[in-house]
């Protein structure tokens, strides 16, 4: 569609959804959702022709809002404003918010050109690789969360015990459900099933696939409506990958699969054994050698290393196998047009843009050099000593990525340089902080 096409098209839902204000969003470095919000008389009147002011500085905040001036152009730089152009491709009213419509957009420097360090036009980076090359990404993110009520005592959560599944639990929280299913259904994501998991206020809900860029913005779009739906019905929704010490982990497995230009899947073949391609395995093949260094882009906090334990059905080891959910991926039984991959190494607290364009980036590697992976599991242990070890802290991980040439490569040497430093930042805050643990642990023996 083209650009006036677009703008036609939006006028048109400003008017039928008495649309009064547009919320501009995008999602940060540290993964977090910053937003404008702009009458919607002026969005119409500024169309392409105007600019939306973004503060750069934003992008030099880590996860405590503490600006680190190594990141971009810093003080001697003064910070300076960037512009918002607008992506009209994802305008669409809150169904849950009257009156307010949402959309994404994208960082351009003052001259025009993108902004290197946008996780969003890293993305694209990437996917114009695979356009390239041919092929079309197709896939979902599949995010699990916890739900809690705030009172006097803290936060409890929305349901307790551990009812994985449970019927009877379920329907005491149908309040949640049907509020989340409703929601995300009305603004277009494609909700599929929806269900309590293995943690006290634990759920998961997941959709349907998109293409290319949309599987991270529809992942963006996720996420945030999860949070503001539940907060107007009074529960707190986190995606931190493991908010309660004795609980599961939560986590985003990313669902991923080629197709060619014909929407054939590139993934299957039947003439093999266990149904998958040799552009298949080598993507598997890519995720391996970058396993380790993959952490640290795709597990982006000190609390990720938290979930990634054995025995929690979530990833340790570099491993893969069918239908294997100690591995860090897993082959779904579905085949032919439904082969898939199921990358279970990303978070809930996994931003969704850097670790789908590292992944890809990754499995583009392994079927450019025909990388043939390990063996899969066989009725085996990946949580044992036999396997190569994923990093434990986000420390190590990072000390990998330091190593690493080809993610500056793929994902552009800005972006990288920012995104270590940021996440380095954390890392020693938290080395530096003496933890409840430390405390209850020592203070009376020492």
């Amino acid at each position: 569609m083209l650009e006036s096409d677009w703008q036609i098209h939006i006028q048109q839902i400003v008017r039928d959804h008495q649309i009064h204000t547009v919320r501009m969003s995008l999602n940060d470095n540290s993964n977090i959702a910053r937003a404008r919000y702009i009458p919607a008389q002026r969005f119409l009147e500024i169309g392409t022709s105007g600019n939306i002011s973004f503060p750069s500085v934003l992008f030099s905040m880590d996860t405590s809002q503490s600006v680190q001036t190594k990141v971009g152009s810093g003080f001697h730089g003064g910070f300076p404003s960037w512009e918002i152009q607008p992506d009209y491709s994802t305008f669409g009213p809150l169904p849950y918010k009257p009156g307010i419509a949402r959309l994404i957009g994208d960082l351009y420097n003052g001259d025009g050109t993108p902004v290197e360090t946008a996780p969003r036009y890293v993305l694209k980076r990437v996917l114009e690789e695979y356009k390239k090359a041919g092929y079309l990404v197709y896939g979902a993110f599949e995010y699990e969360f916890y739900a809690f009520k705030e009172t006097e005592n803290g936060l409890e959560p929305s349901w307790k015990g551990l009812h994985c599944f449970s019927e009877t639990k379920q329907s005491q929280v149908e309040e949640i459900f049907v509020s989340l299913l409703k929601g995300l259904a009305e603004m277009g994501a494609g909700p599929e099933v929806a269900n309590t998991e293995y943690g006290s206020g634990q759920f998961e809900v997941t959709h349907s696939p998109f293409w290319n860029l949309e599987i991270a913005d529809m992942a963006f779009y996720y996420r945030t409506s999860i949070k503001e739906i539940l907060h107007d019905i009074d529960y707190k929704a986190t995606f931190m990958s493991k908010p309660v010490n004795d609980m599961s982990g939560s986590g985003a497995h990313i669902n991923l699969s080629l197709h060619d230009e014909n929407a054939q899947n590139l993934f299957s073949d039947p003439s093999t054994l266990d149904g998958l391609s040799d552009l298949c395995r080598w993507f598997i093949g890519g995720q391996q050698l970058h396993a380790r260094t993959l952490c640290a882009l795709v597990s982006p906090t000190v609390n990720s290393y938290k979930r990634l334990k054995p025995y929690s059905f979530a990833p340790s080891t570099n491993t893969w196998g069918y239908e294997h959910r100690g591995a860090m991926i897993r082959i779904p039984k579905s085949r032919g047009v439904n082969t898939r991959l199921e990358h279970r190494l990303p978070g809930a607290d996994t931003n969704p843009y850097i670790s789908l364009a590292a992944i890809l980036a990754a499995g583009l590697d392994g079927i450019r050099r025909k990388i043939e992976p390990a063996p899969p599991l066989q009725n085996q242990d990946a949580y044992t000593s036999d396997f190569e070890p994923l990093p434990f802290s986000l420390g190590e991980a990072l000390h990998d990525l330091k190593e690493d040439t080809f993610f500056k490569e793929m994902l552009g040497v800005p972006f990288l340089n920012d995104h270590l430093t940021l996440r380095q930042a954390e890392w020693d805050r938290y080395r530096s902080h003496v933890t409840d643990w430390e405390v209850k642990e020592y203070l009376d023996i020492f």
